[in-house]
């Protein structure tokens, strides 16, 4: 719906940024298009804001495009020299921005005259050089049409099959009422505008509204044409909660700390009073967001809307005018979208161009106000659908913080340097937010960052994936892992290779089990005929198998070294790569089993074959110990690196996307692979108190401390495979394909949404 009425220009304060300025001058336009048209250029004084010069100057040559356009309408061109005679104070040819002199070349064209070069020349000198290729090469833009809006209905007015009951809102082109559809008995909210041509049938807002059927995009019933008066009539539900626009009024009066999800609520029931309605009681979506906390609330909304968009994206059709004026809240304040990118059709000049793409610009991309304010030799912009998530990410930027995240210029002399203005501010640092060092604000101001991107290519490349990282704002546990604190252990491994990390987490455990597995079978199991041989074996088998495993580990570390520059640099993970980190741990222990198993293999059958005095008594003990050791060495990798990946090289792989339609299958398979290895664990200290019974006294010491070392294994294997099952079931919160926990959590980790990111 069109924004709520205002009193009159000078009703907003227009405050020191571009913000408020493009405010004044939609207001003064609004103003002018719902007026009696007066064909006096003079007129135009009466919407002129109180305010300063060259805010004053600013609004005024936008009024003029507006009039021109108007006299034009009905008939008598105006040329700007009308205007220069009438208000010689406050414009001439010298202050006149370029972009009104293309206005008066383009509505001479529209008459059917061809601008001559030098007569705008002697007149505009100070443009003559950007004149020179227009004049000539300039294409004449469709005919305008009338852009002023209805005439007001009063209340109890029956229109075809509606009862007129309350105006809620007006703009520049369309009226917009409470009614009540007589037929069908119920409230509607119905847009009222003029009926321009028969074209109108098709027209595109009914159309883009009509086929969508989603929680969050407000519903579209119908749509009607009268011809006396030609009006044309759109019909839709009925929200009467307001708009987030409402919600971020309060948010600039509210200090941060006492902000809450129950000022949304607040916001709502004032307008569900105001339209004499009833406030739902025993609402699930209502209890949630009034105990939720400011950043999840925003997360919550913003996931809401990146759906619509997302569902409005796979229909083809671009919003283009993201805004809190065009999302309205439910009873139970949930929001929905509504105007998709006709509302303003039909203004002129650049004004107009901005309205034909749509959008108000202080939610523009930088790519939209590119392609506003190109001159018409310039190089098309493509305005597409991550430009709506650019909007969105300013909108919520705004209902988290109370103000927009660009530090922009104050002043402006021209609709084209009030754009410029705002393109400039896009590519400049954004403001540093007010904000906790909790992980829902960590997420939720990262999530923005990436959303309001300069290069379109670096922000989100879908609704679902917008909503996907949001999601994550709502579970702050989940969060911790994906926005670990900078000074946190997981956060130091993410910065670190995991080739050292898998190097180091290997040889650690192989070390010390093979420092106990020498002194055992050294002092406890060899003869000294063997105890040479012994040495002399230990050395060749460790200078083998050592290098043997290190070449292993690069091989098996080249995936995820590759998956976390992939991360790094915002790109979405291969999924075989994905898959190959998330294997690591159980790989890293087959290889340090396999090894020690072998060793244990050879050793003895080497030692029997060298020295025949090498007992089968003594094969045995040399292989049992091997396991014990093989053991050790295989658990303290794989629950090492369990957790590292789980805590750390996951998250952050897939921390660009947050999507993993293999998630479900991955967790099971890396829980069932963490329950083995703590079998194992529990054989370690069994085989060891075997070997204490059937050894020989003198080796008892040993075996205790292999018993004891098990036990304190099996102790940490279990404590790690409690926190790895805990961490995966952190990341199920936002990445299960199972049933969602906070209200409209829609998962999105679907095949077919992967498949579009």
């Amino acid at each position: 719906m069109d924004a709520p009425p205002r009193s009159s220009p000078d009703a907003i304060d227009p405050g020191d940024n571009c913000e408020s300025l493009d405010e004044i001058m939609l207001t003064s336009l609004e103003a002018l298009a719902e007026s009696e048209y007066s064909d006096s250029p003079a007129a135009l004084l009466a919407f002129l804001p109180e305010t300063d010069p060259e805010s004053r100057h600013f609004v005024l040559v936008e009024l003029i495009k507006l009039h021109m356009t108007m006299a034009m309408d009905s008939g008598i061109p105006r040329p700007l020299d009308d205007y220069y005679a009438a208000l010689p104070d406050l414009i001439s040819p010298a202050t006149t921005p370029l972009d009104l002199v293309m206005e008066e070349i383009q509505l001479q064209r529209e008459c059917g005259r061809e601008p001559e070069f030098n007569a705008f020349a002697q007149r505009y000198p100070q443009f003559a050089d950007s004149l020179a290729p227009l004049l000539g090469v300039c294409e004449t833009s469709m005919p305008r049409e009338q852009t002023q809006p209805p005439e007001p209905i009063k209340s109890g007015t029956s229109v075809d099959d509606f009862e007129i009951i309350q105006l809620l809102g007006k703009g520049a082109f369309a009226h917009v009422y409470l009614a009540r559809q007589i037929s069908m008995t119920r409230l509607v909210a119905l847009k009222v505008s003029r009926w321009k041509k028969v074209a109108d049938a098709n027209d595109g807002e009914s159309r883009a509204l009509s086929q969508f059927d989603h929680p969050n995009i407000i519903r579209v019933f119908d749509q009607r044409f009268l011809n006396e008066p030609p009006l044309h009539l759109l019909y839709m539900q009925f929200h009467p909660g307001g708009t987030l626009a409402d919600v971020i009024t309060k948010v600039k009066a509210t200090h941060r700390n006492q902000l809450r999800g129950k000022l949304l609520l607040r916001s709502v029931d004032e307008n569900l009073l105001a339209s004499a309605q009833v406030v739902p009681d025993n609402s699930v979506v209502r209890e949630w967001i009034h105990d939720a906390e400011w950043p999840k609330l925003v997360a919550w909304v913003g996931i809401q809307l990146a759906h619509a968009l997302q569902t409005a994206h796979d229909s083809g059709v671009l919003h283009r005018d993201v805004k809190p004026a065009n999302v309205l809240l439910t009873a139970e304040g949930t929001p929905q979208l509504a105007d998709f990118n006709v509302s303003l059709a039909g203004a002129a000049g650049r004004a107009g161009a901005a309205c034909s793409l749509g959008g108000s610009v202080g939610y523009m991309s930088p790519e939209h106000l590119r392609a506003i304010t190109a001159n018409l030799m310039a190089p098309k912009e493509d305005v597409r659908e991550r430009a709506d998530l650019y909007s969105l990410a300013v909108l919520l930027w705004e209902l988290w913080q109370g103000q927009r995240p660009f530090n922009c210029a104050s002043s402006a002399s021209s609709w084209s340097q009030a754009v410029s203005n705002q393109l400039d501010a896009r590519s400049e640092e954004l403001k540093s937010p007010a904000r906790d060092n909790t992980a829902s604000q960590r997420v939720l101001e990262s999530v923005l960052r990436k959303s309001l991107s300069f290069d379109p290519a670096l922000r989100p490349s879908s609704g679902s994936e917008m909503a996907a990282s949001l999601r994550l704002a709502l579970y702050p546990e989940a969060a911790e892992l994906f926005e670990p604190n900078q000074r946190s252990w997981t956060a130091w491994l993410m910065r670190r290779s995991p080739w050292w990390v898998t190097i180091v987490v290997i040889l650690l455990p192989n070390m010390a089990a093979g420092r106990f597995h020498f002194l055992y079978n050294m002092n406890e199991i060899m003869t000294p005929e063997t105890q040479q041989g012994l040495v002399r074996l230990s050395y060749q088998i460790n200078l083998t198998f050592f290098p043997i495993a290190a070449l292993l580990v690069i091989v098996l570390t080249r995936a995820p070294v590759r998956a976390l520059r992939t991360a790094y640099a915002g790109h979405a993970v291969d999924h075989s790569d994905l898959n190959a980190t998330l294997q690591l741990g159980h790989l890293a222990a087959l290889i340090s089993g396999g090894c020690w198993i072998f060793a244990g293999v050879l050793m003895p059958y080497l030692l029997g074959q060298r020295f025949p005095g090498f007992t089968t008594s003594q094969s045995i003990h040399l292989f049992a110990s091997s396991l014990i050791c093989g053991g050790v060495a295989m658990i303290y990798p794989f629950f090492s690196l369990g957790l590292i990946c789980a805590g750390a090289y996951y998250p952050k792989m897939i921390r660009p996307t947050m999507q993993d339609p293999d998630f479900d299958r991955n967790a099971a398979r890396v829980i069932s692979q963490s329950e083995s290895y703590l079998l194992i664990a529990a054989l370690i200290p069994l085989v060891g108190a075997a070997l204490l019974i059937f050894s020989e006294s003198q080796s008892r010491r040993f075996m205790l401390i292999a018993i004891v070392a098990g036990m304190i294994g099996l102790l940490a294997s279990f404590i790690a495979y409690r926190k790895i099952v805990q961490m995966w079931r952190r990341l199920a919160e936002v990445l299960s394909a199972s049933g969602a926990t906070v209200p409209g959590d829609r998962r999105g980790n679907s095949a077919a949404s992967q498949s579009r990111t």
